[in-house]
């Protein structure tokens, strides 16, 4: 008998052909993560040596479906039900699954999970504590343990996004949704105070560095406000706050372009707030080369709340910050057209403000 850690994923099953690649794209990020020998059994993966930071950190990988503390025993029924008495102790009300993945056991699933049932006098509760038993090759696996994963894919399997990032609620979890689709992604941040280092010194480092334990290796980048709020004091303030959005689009579409990034993220939630109406949408979108992407368009806020709580931002999202959008216009145009956007990015002079910006470019690595 040994005890392991089970680590299972769910979307990568479906890959036909292309599941051996990004099985080992997972094995990779994760060895990466926890800096331990990780090996394939029969569409699991298996963790031999493990700790509580270890299954702390796998909750958190792209990729991974769910995780248990497990034992693997011989494939004998008499030592399967030893061990489950164990386990369950005085406890007889069980939320039991049997998984027969070795299809030539004798036994269905259902009938070995009758015959335990019997003989260790259990009572099915879908609320009471979860056992999982697979049949496997040459041994029974029973999961104990069970705890929920991020699923998804495999973090380097979907390209190289760039995510607006201004350290809010719906910022810090759009691109976590990303990363959850299997794509490497980094963050670009405008920081409103005169220099980067008390953006650094803010949550905006705080949630940086939580998203960098996720994905190992991701970059901030950090670009000055002034120059675009000092040209802006020209414009109807109505606009303002619709112009700095796209000023943002605009910034990370030519890091993108220049650094290799395939398509953009931002936190946008369709009429969440004024300047995110279907016309400041698009106003402030047109023209933009590279794909945009909106993870949370149809999310209600309470929805992306719930998956803020759930990962374990909330709390670090909500900490006092002077972002700019805090700064600019609080009573914005609801429906801009491209039209009026691009006459006052001619009469701003936006080409010049992205590109004095951009020289004062900041690039940290998490």
């Amino acid at each position: 008998m040994k005890k392991i850690l089970s680590i299972h994923y769910d979307e990568i099953a479906l890959k036909g052909k292309q599941r051996g690649y990004f099985q080992a794209l997972l094995i990779k990020n994760i060895k990466e993560k926890i800096n331990k020998p990780v090996k394939a059994v029969e569409s699991r993966l298996v963790l031999e040596d493990y700790s509580l930071e270890d299954i702390k950190k796998l909750k958190l990988t792209p990729g991974v479906a769910w995780i248990s503390e497990a034992y693997r025993i011989d494939r004998d029924e008499k030592e399967l039900l030893e061990l489950i008495d164990k386990i369950i102790g005085e406890n007889k009300n069980l939320n039991i699954d049997v998984k027969r993945v070795d299809k030539r056991y004798e036994k269905t699933s259902l009938k070995l999970k009758e015959e335990l049932a019997k003989n260790l006098k259990l009572r099915f509760d879908k609320n009471g504590k979860k056992i999982r038993i697979e049949i496997m090759s040459d041994s029974f696996i029973v999961n104990y343990g069970i705890e929920r994963g991020m699923g998804g894919l495999p973090i380097g399997s979907s390209g190289k996004l760039l995510s607006l990032f201004s350290g809010g609620i719906d910022s810090a979890i759009a691109p976590l949704e990303m990363m959850k689709r299997g794509a490497k992604v980094d963050l670009l941040h405008v920081y409103a105070l005169n220099s980067p280092d008390f953006a650094l010194q803010s949550k905006i480092k705080t949630v940086a560095e939580k998203l960098g334990e996720i994905e190992s290796g991701l970059t901030l980048y950090l670009v000055p406000f002034h120059y675009f709020s000092v040209a802006a004091l020209k414009i109807d303030k109505r606009y303002e706050l619709v112009l700095f959005k796209r000023f943002l689009l605009r910034l990370a579409d030519e890091i993108s372009r220049e650094k290799g990034y395939m398509a953009i993220i931002t936190g946008d939630a369709l009429s969440q707030v004024a300047s995110q109406t279907i016309e400041n949408i698009n106003a402030i979108s047109f023209g933009i080369q590279l794909p945009v992407f909106r993870p949370f368009i149809g999310y209600n806020k309470g929805e992306i709340i719930e998956k803020s709580i759930r990962y374990g931002f909330y709390d670090i999202s909500i900490e006092e910050y002077k972002d700019c959008c805090s700064i600019v216009s609080n009573n914005p145009a609801t429906k801009s057209n491209p039209e009026i956007i691009k006459k006052l990015e001619s009469d701003i002079g936006m080409d010049r403000i992205i590109k004095d910006s951009l020289k004062e470019l900041k690039t940290v690595k998490f």
